[in-house]
């Protein structure tokens, strides 16, 4: 039970096309070398010379109210010396010479006047940013209410202090890195890892016409040249009404999405994820059915949905300029669907109520932020039946609270029959709940939509049990989902095998978030590709990790870089900035306890790992390494304490079961180990480690009828094992 550098495999990563032809068009693209600067955008106003009334509906739209200046004309809250209190922390809200200020809390503790530089968002709230030294701008977590004009706390359970990263002076209100690429045009976020300081511009404070269609001035002189007999073909903008729907989905999901940047700026060309990767669907954004939890800003929920896989985009629904919904109520779904479900003897409500809203069943929402309701985009069909298992969430007892998943469970069998439609969540929820079979047969079906695919084989990839389930990750190296090759490769990178022929394709995938999947399994490995590709690879790897040193995520990933190069200090320094940005960011305090470990200060990485544990005394992991810590100490008290807390701890950690096992058995608990394994069996079936200490339990036990069968388990799953096969053999020779 040696602690060793293998179990920074624990933490290694964080986190998540149907033809050929489009294949070769997203390579063109994402190899392009054109660069794309602020001499490019003509700004808002010039389109409206010719696009008068798109102009004329863009104005007042969320887009162009998302970021202003502050004054007279764009401030809604009220500056008129109010004061208003939240968990401890004061606010005074005032105005000097025509300028707006707020006096606070700090980041060093104290108060002091901040003077409002912008403005942002407009309606259901507007929050308030204030320029800091460094360039970095924050947002206030005291935001106005514009539907019931008072002031709110954006976080009013969550009480912080001012040296944390959730802190309105901390990482999760900085404007540059949280909000700025998708409230302007143009942004390049411009921050140096080595100074620490941010140069962040943009073309348009605000989301203009550009920041959707793309730079425009080539397409303006076209136009302009038309009257002197120019007949070459005009340029195309970024979005246009040629689109194809999931193209168009594509691009309003660079906004539209949580994910994570791989590059410093967004330079209109090639697919989205050349410059993002959209959080898989995993808690804590998603149920894990794929319903929204957290904030997803919909493109997550709708790729889940057979609306996109039907080809229904954004502006089906949408008026693209308003942003304001097309029809009303149920007409706007009578567009497609048919009259009839806009009937009693479809929904079972009282006609032209809220209950008998498409919306309220299909698309049931949550409030974000405070006072912002968002729906869910995932279209789905209330499952209380899944509610009954797997305790997710439901649209029928959203409403009849007073009621029991059961009884909506009974209630759809007895109107709509106890067949269930086909969906993904059939699979989803058990392979999640530990049916490897499930996970399989979601990652082999390509009708299932590919980010969850991608979810499920990320799922896999963290508690592979046999040969075949690598077999199926090679496979998907080489599906036409470039979320699932990309989820594939992350999946091998942390096996202890090499798959580097396999990998090696993927340096010149057509898609830059897979390249980048790619060079990272090489470099982090410290393999060593023919491919020329990896070059260009590398440089893209190395792009994202200077793009997101500002978060605790970038620089933990930096110090997993700096480790594969053997580049200790440099590690440790990372490890400690990322705690900087995040005193919460456990992974790197977890890693950085892992060095200190190896370099023999025991102490401190107890220290550490105990740190981790006041903070989140729920979480298996460290109680899992301080049990193997202990161990190597010889603290056979402490190791058994800690490993026992680990197994009864969250997410279940398969070699915490092994090791507290095997250390019960150390001390002939043998009838104790295997009540252990049974519960590790039932989280993790099919697990050979746990299944062979299970035998060895058996036998010590002289359970020959029990070891039979668990050998004969051990037999089907690896065949080729000699050991099985002479263990049976004497299993049975035994009296």
């Amino acid at each position: 039970m040696k602690i060793n550098t293998l179990a920074f495999l624990f933490f290694v990563l964080l986190t998540n096309y149907s033809c050929k032809q489009g294949d070769k068009i997203e390579k063109k693209q994402a190899h392009s070398t054109t660069k794309i600067s602020p001499e490019s955008f003509s700004g808002s106003s010039k389109c409206k010379v010719c696009h008068e009334k798109e102009y004329n509906e863009w104005m007042g739209s969320d887009h162009q109210l998302a970021m202003q200046k502050a004054d007279s004309t764009s401030v809604l809250g009220n500056f008129n010396d109010v004061y208003f209190t939240s968990k401890g922390v004061n606010y005074h809200f005032f105005k000097k010479d025509s300028l707006y200020f707020v006096n606070t809390e700090g980041d060093d503790g104290k108060y002091h006047n901040y003077k409002i530089k912008n403005t942002f968002g407009y309606y259901p709230l507007q929050q308030y940013i204030v320029q800091f030294p460094k360039g970095n701008e924050q947002c206030l977590l005291a935001a106005w209410d514009s539907k019931d004009n008072k002031w709110f706390d954006l976080q009013p359970k969550l009480k912080t202090k001012h040296d944390e990263w959730m802190h309105w002076t901390g990482g999760s209100m900085t404007w540059n890195n949280m909000c700025a690429d998708c409230h302007s045009t143009f942004l390049e976020k411009n921050y140096s890892p080595e100074t620490k300081e941010y140069h962040t511009k943009y073309t348009e404070i605000n989301v203009s016409c550009e920041a959707c269609h793309g730079p425009a001035k080539k397409h303006i002189a076209f136009y302009k040249d038309l009257n002197t007999g120019n007949k070459s073909k005009p340029p195309t903008l970024f979005m246009h009404n040629k689109m194809q729907s999931k193209e168009l989905v594509q691009k309003c999901a660079r906004c539209h999405s949580r994910r994570a940047a791989v590059r410093n700026v967004f330079d209109y060309k090639g697919h989205f994820l050349d410059y993002y990767y959209p959080n898989l669907i995993q808690s804590p954004t998603y149920e894990h059915d794929g319903q929204i939890l957290d904030e997803d800003y919909v493109y997550g929920s709708f790729m889940q949905s057979k609306m996109y896989h039907n080809n229904i985009s954004c502006k089906d629904c949408h008026n693209m300029h308003t942003l304001k919904l097309k029809k009303k109520d149920n007409a706007l779904c009578l567009q497609c669907h048919e009259p009839k479900y806009n009937t009693y003897q479809h929904h079972f409500h009282k006609q032209n109520t809220e209950a008998s809203k498409c919306i309220n069943c299909h698309m049931t929402g949550r409030y974000y932020m405070g006072n912002d309701f968002r729906r869910d985009h995932s279209f789905r069909i209330p499952r209380p039946d899944q509610s009954m298992k797997y305790n997710t969430p439901n649209a029928c007892n959203n409403c009849h609270i007073d009621k029991t998943p059961k009884w909506a469970s009974d209630f759809i069998d007895k109107k709509y029959g106890k067949i269930r439609r086909d969906h993904f969540s059939n699979l989803l929820l058990p392979g999640i709940n530990g049916d490897l079979d499930s996970l399989r047969k979601l990652i082999s079906l390509s009708r299932y939509p590919e980010i969850i695919r991608a979810t499920a084989v990320n799922v896999l990839g963290k508690q592979l049990q046999n040969r075949q389930d690598l077999d199926l990750l090679k496979e998907m190296l080489n599906d036409f989902s470039p979320m699932v090759r990309k989820e594939a490769v992350s999946a091998l990178a942390e096996t202890n095998n090499n798959f580097s022929n396999d990998i090696e394709k993927r340096l010149d995938d057509s898609i830059r978030t897979v390249r980048i999947a790619a060079a990272r399994y090489f470099i982090l490995n410290n393999l060593k590709p023919k491919s020329k590709a990896f070059i260009r690879a590398k440089k893209e790897y190395l792009t994202e990790l200077r793009v997101n040193a500002d978060f605790a995520s970038g620089q933990h990933q930096l110090a997993l870089h700096f480790a594969s190069q053997g580049d200790k200090a440099k590690a440790k320094k990372a490890y400690e900035q990322a705690l900087k940005i995040d005193n919460y960011f456990n992974m790197s305090r977890i890693n950085l306890a892992l060095m200190e470990y190896e370099d023999g200060n025991i102490e401190e990485a107890e220290s550490l790992y105990l740190k981790v544990i006041e903070q989140e005394p729920e979480y298996s992991y460290p109680y899992f390494m301080l049990g193997l810590l202990y161990n190597e100490k010889s603290d056979n008290k402490k190791s058994l304490k800690y490993l026992k807390k680990a197994i009864n701890k969250q997410p279940p950690i398969p070699n915490a079961f092994y090791n507290y096992a095997l250390k019960l058995q150390q001390t002939k608990k043998y009838k104790e180990s295997l009540k252990v394994l049974d519960k590790a069996l039932s989280l993790f079936p099919g697990n050979e480690r746990i299944l062979y200490i299970k035998l060895l339990g058996e036998i010590k036990t002289n359970n020959k009828k029990n070891a039979r069968l668990t050998c004969n388990e051990l037999m089907k799953i690896n065949p080729q094992n000699s050991d099985y096969k002479r263990i049976m053999e004497e299993i049975i020779k035994s009296p």
